[in-house]
């Protein structure tokens, strides 16, 4: 086979299940040159078996073993054995949709460090805020930006974009971190990639995410959101800082960083089911309550709240910053709700 225009890489962990359609949805009018990596992560049951198979099935296909060691770790061993210009990363429960191959040789003709195609998630819609088109740097972006930083996820993830592979170097992900290393890995990308244009939008929608799994990140209960959002801010002030941006926008943003992440960390406290020590959860509301601008975002959400009679100790508990009476509530009403399911 000649040298891949494209590599596309699959971390596989307990996947068994969905591998082989996420691997059928790349193949499908793939070009012969591609190189795809299935890289199983260690995984004890049937995946290692499966990967090993389909590798006997088609040239373009590539099994590669290690030791568990995370999704971040798969990704960092299939970069390593990546020989192909353009990079895609592919969930190994989610798939490519029919048409991106044939979408993406006008952009690879404008040589971007990334390029970007639209994706739908199977809890809904998830369009691209960006229009199609060639960016020369993030600032470009204008206001698509901040969705594109946060409500988007389309520079959160690193599916649904194809990275030039000259762009990327050396860069990999932090293996350190169990949930934001995407994030901190896009945002380094687009920090240290010195290519223009920065970007190409492609029109169309290629990617499915499947996030209605049960091992997806938003139906686990987790509490290293605070955490990992602090590893990430600095990245993000220094890119934004480096693209130009008045100081104000860069402080919104980094406000707005903040704060989602102390949002989204009390979605998971309060609306997931799972164990976690009382004093754990107590800790994490102290931190969300403590920040006054999480503190006032929660206390709106909660003012509009569909169901008033549920949030009502929550929003006596952030009024009066008492994280103690949002972690025995959530305990006891969580207790009730998921032992009747």
């Amino acid at each position: 086979m000649s040298r891949p225009v494209f590599t596309v890489i699959i971390p596989c962990y307990r996947c068994a299940a969905t591998l082989t359609r996420a691997v059928d949805s790349v193949l499908a009018g793939a070009p012969q040159n591609l190189q795809l990596l299935l890289v199983d992560d260690g995984s004890p049951d049937a995946t290692p078996a499966l990967c090993d198979e389909l590798a006997t099935r088609d040239p373009r296909i590539t099994a590669l073993h290690r030791a568990n060691g995370g999704a971040s770790a798969a990704r960092n061993t299939g970069l390593e054995a990546a020989a192909g210009d353009w990079i895609l990363f592919v969930d190994a429960d989610d798939e490519l949709l029919p048409g991106l191959w044939d979408a993406l040789p006008p952009a690879l003709a404008a040589r971007p460090a990334l390029i970007l195609f639209g994706m739908e998630r199977a809890s809904g819609p998830a369009p691209c805020p960006l229009a199609p088109g060639v960016y020369e740097t993030l600032q470009d972006t204008g206001d698509a930006l901040d969705p594109l930083l946060f409500e988007s996820g389309y520079l959160a993830a690193p599916y649904a974009k194809v990275f030039s592979a000259a762009a990327l170097g050396n860069l990999r992900f932090d293996e350190g971190l169990a949930v934001n290393e995407d994030v901190l890995f896009n945002l380094e990308f687009s920090l240290f990639s010195q290519i223009r244009p920065a970007i190409c939008a492609v029109p169309g929608v290629y990617y499915k995410q499947n996030d209605l799994e049960s091992g997806s990140l938003s139906r686990r209960l987790r509490g290293d959101l605070l955490d990992a959002e602090v590893r990430t801010r600095p990245v993000l002030e220094k890119l934004l800082r480096a693209q130009g941006l008045p100081e104000a926008r860069v402080t919104a943003l980094c406000r707005k960083s903040r704060v989602r992440a102390a949002l989204n960390q009390y979605g998971l406290l309060t609306g997931r089911d799972g164990a976690m020590p009382f004093a754990r959860r107590r800790a994490l509301f102290a931190r969300i309550l403590s920040d006054p601008d999480a503190n006032a975002a929660l206390r709106r959400a909660l003012a509009a709240d569909a169901h008033p009679l549920l949030a009502m100790p929550y929003r006596l508990g952030a009024a009066l910053g008492w994280p103690g009476l949002l972690a025995g509530y959530t305990a006891v009403k969580n207790r009730i709700l998921y032992r009747r399911r």
